[in-house]
C-alpha cells in the first residue's frame, strides 16, 4: 500500500511539474506572440520606412540634377516620401500601444522629435530644389552650398534615427527575447530533471512494489498449497482408514460369517433340501458382498501413483471399468509419464476415476476417449463419451436442492482443481454424451 500511494504522489507530482511547465512555455509563447514580436517589427518597420523617406528625398535630388523633369513629376505625384513618413508615424504609435514602460515612452519621444526634424528638413531640401531654377546665376553657388549644407544634416539625421532604432530600441527588446528564452529555457531543464528523477524513484518504486507483491503472491500461493495438501493429505488418511477398515475388520466379519455358513451346511446333513439352497444362496450373496467391498477398498485407497506413475494408474481404472461396462475406451497419452506434481498427479487420477464411475452407472456409452496431453505451460485431461447426456442446468438446480453424490464428487474434484489454479468444464446435452475437460498450469518443482 505504501508503494502504491508513493507511485500515486509521484504520479500526481510528475503531473503538476508538466503542467506548471507547459503554463510557463504557454506565457512565454503569449508574451512573445503578443509583445515582443509585434515590437520587434514595429522597430523593423520604422527602420525600413526612415530609409524608404530618405531614398525618396535622395531619389529626388538625383533626378533633378540629371534633368528627369518628368520623371521627377512622377515621383512627387507618387508621394512616396509622404507614405513613408506616414507609415513611420503608424509604426511607432503601434510600439508604443504595445508596452507603456517609461524607457519606451521616452525612446519614442525621441524618435518621433527625430522623425519631425528629419522631415521638415527634407522638405526644405525638396523646396530648394524646386528654387533652383529660379535663382539668378550670381546666387546659385550660396544656394547649392546651402543645399549640401542641408543634405549632409540630413543624412546624419537618417543615420541618427536608424542607429537609435537599432540600439537601444532594437537591442532592448532582443534582450528582452533573449532573456526570457533563458529562463523558459532554465526552466525546461529543471522541469526535465525533476520529472527525470522524479520518473526514475517511480520506476523504483514500481519495481519494489512489483517484487513484494510478488514475493507475497508467492507466500500466499505456498500458503495455499500447504492447505490444500494438508486438505488432500487428511482426506487421502481418512479414505485410507476407511478402506482399512472395511478391508479388515468387514473383511473379516464377511469371511467369518461364509465359514460358519459352510460349517454349518456341513454339519446339518440332515436338513431338507430347500434350507440348502438357502445356505447356497446365502453364500452366493456374501461372496457378492465381499467382492463389493474388495472394490471399495480399491477405490477409497488408488494405486501408489508415484510408484506405478499415472498413466498406468489411469489403465488400471480403464481396464476395471472396461470390464464392467463392455465399453470401447480410446486412450490418448503421452509417450512420458508427465512431470508435475504428486498432488496434481492425485487430483487427476480421482477426475478419471470419478468420470468413469459415473459412466458406469448413467451414461449407457459404447464409445469412451480419455486424452491426457503435457506443454509447458499447462496440463490438459478431456474424458468424452457417446452416452445418453443430461441437462447439466437441471442438474445444477438438483444439486442446490438436494444431496446429489455424483454432483457432489465432482463438485469437490472442482473445488480441488481451482486450489491449483486450475479449471474443470462439464458440456453436455441430452441424447448428445458428456465432455469433461480439465486444465491445469505447470510449474517447475
Amino acid at each position: 500500500m505504501a508503494g502504491f500511494a508513493g507511485l500515486l504522489c509521484l504520479i500526481i507530482a510528475i503531473g503538476l511539474i508538466g503542467i506548471r511547465q507547459i503554463a510557463v512555455l504557454n506565457r512565454v509563447a503569449k508574451s512573445l506572440a503578443r509583445v515582443d514580436i509585434p515590437l520587434q517589427n514595429a522597430v523593423f518597420e520604422m527602420r525600413i520606412n526612415n530609409a524608404r523617406y530618405a531614398s525618396a528625398i535622395r531619389n529626388y535630388l538625383s533626378w533633378h540634377r540629371t534633368r528627369y523633369l518628368e520623371s521627377a513629376s512622377i515621383v512627387q505625384r507618387q508621394d512616396s516620401s509622404r507614405t513613408a513618413s506616414e507609415n513611420f508615424d503608424k509604426y511607432l504609435d503601434e510600439y508604443l500601444s504595445l508596452s507603456a514602460s517609461g524607457s519606451i515612452m521616452a525612446w519614442a519621444s525621441t524618435v518621433r522629435s527625430s522623425q519631425e526634424q528629419l522631415i521638415r528638413l527634407g522638405e526644405s531640401i525638396v523646396g530648394l530644389v524646386d528654387q533652383l531654377d529660379e535663382i539668378p546665376e550670381s546666387a546659385k553657388a550660396d544656394t547649392q552650398a546651402a543645399l549640401a549644407r542641408m543634405q549632409r544634416e540630413f543624412e546624419s539625421k537618417v543615420f541618427w534615427i536608424d542607429a537609435f532604432l537599432e540600439n537601444p530600441m532594437q537591442r532592448d527588446i532582443l534582450e528582452k527575447l533573449d532573456k526570457k528564452l533563458a529562463e523558459a529555457e532554465s526552466g525546461q531543464r529543471a522541469a526535465v530533471t525533476l520529472l527525470t528523477v522524479s520518473l526514475a524513484v517511480a520506476i523504483f518504486l514500481g519495481l519494489l512494489t512489483a517484487s513484494l507483491t510478488y514475493s507475497r503472491m508467492r507466500q500466499d500461493r505456498r500458503h495455499r498449497e500447504e492447505l490444500w495438501r494438508r486438505f488432500v493429505s487428511a482426506q487421502e488418511e481418512e479414505r485410507n482408514n476407511l478402506s482399512l477398515q472395511i478391508h479388515d475388520e468387514m473383511g473379516q466379519d464377511l469371511s467369518g460369517l461364509k465359514i460358519y455358513l459352510a460349517l454349518l451346511e456341513k454339519e446339518e446333513a440332515t436338513l431338507p433340501q430347500e434350507s440348502k439352497d438357502k445356505i447356497e444362496k446365502a453364500k452366493t450373496i456374501l461372496d457378492e458382498l465381499m467382492k463389493k467391498t474388495h472394490n471399495i477398498s480399491e477405490i477409497l485407497r488408488p494405486p501408489e501413483i508415484d510408484e506405478v506413475g499415472l498413466i498406468q494408474s489411469i489403465d488400471g481404472l480403464v481396464l476395471n471399468n472396461k470390464e464392467i461396462t463392455g465399453a470401447q475406451y480410446i486412450c490418448h497419452m503421452p509417450q512420458k509419464e508427465p512431470v508435475i506434481s504428486p498432488e496434481e498427479k492425485l487430483v487427476l487420477y480421482r477426475v478419471v476415476q470419478e468420470a468413469l464411475t459415473n459412466i458406469a452407472k448413467y451414461s449407457e456409452a459404447r464409445q469412451v476417449e480419455i486424452r491426457l496431453q503435457l506443454d509447458e505451460h499447462k496440463v490438459f485431461l478431456g474424458i468424452k463419451d457417446d452416452g445418453i447426456g443430461f441437462d447439466l442446468e437441471a442438474q445444477k438446480h438438483l444439486l442446490r436442492r438436494k444431496e446429489d453424490k455424483v454432483k457432489l464428487g465432482l463438485q469437490g474434484l472442482k473445488e480441488r482443481i481451482e486450489l491449483l489454479d486450475g479449471t474443470l468444464r462439464i458440456i453436455s446435452q441430452p441424447g448428445l454424451g458428456t465432455s469433461l475437460e480439465v486444465e491445469l498450469p505447470v510449474y517447475s518443482y
